[in-house]
């Protein structure tokens, strides 16, 4: 349930062309330490573009982010995306309310991608989807956060 389906550097690196090859067309994207570090406030360009090359290919993409309300409706809302903050992953529920942000798209066809094995991951595979980690921005913002990366950091060499 730990182990990710794939794993990469940044959100860039998830392309309209890997995601038909892996026969998925929705994507499911956390934001704090995977599209923003958590203590920053201004969003790459790139990562707008990135969006933006996913949207222009067909792929059907949401916010799901356990991060504050405004943080995540600012960042949905300069990319064009529909969003659902505070949402409560690794929950199933979570990850059921993102996929009806996606049209209802089938758990398999989506993918999550996410910096975090503990919420991203474990949710994301519970729930039926696909699985991307994302190399996280920083080690975090908050005292459970680093502590989750340092134990992500032993689960991983394991896998």
């Amino acid at each position: 349930m730990f182990q990710p389906h794939l794993r990469v550097a940044s959100v860039q690196e998830v392309t309209p062309s890997l995601l038909a090859e892996l026969g998925l067309e929705a994507v499911l994207v956390d934001v704090d330490d995977t599209l923003l570090a958590a203590r920053e406030s201004d969003v790459d360009p790139s990562v707008y573009a990135w969006f933006a090359t996913l949207r222009g290919a067909g792929v059907k993409v949401a916010i799901l982010s356990n991060g504050t309300p405004a943080r995540v409706a600012a960042i949905a809302a300069q990319a064009g995306v529909p969003a659902l903050s505070m949402a409560g992953k690794p929950f199933r529920r979570a990850f059921r309310r993102g996929l009806r942000l996606l049209g209802g798209v089938e758990p398999s066809r989506t993918a999550m991608v996410g910096d975090q094995l503990f919420t991203d991951v474990l949710g994301a595979r519970s729930a039926g989807l696909k699985t991307v980690l994302v190399q996280p921005l920083s080690p975090g913002k908050l005292p459970h956060t680093r502590l989750a990366r340092r134990l992500e950091r032993l689960v991983l060499k394991e896998l």
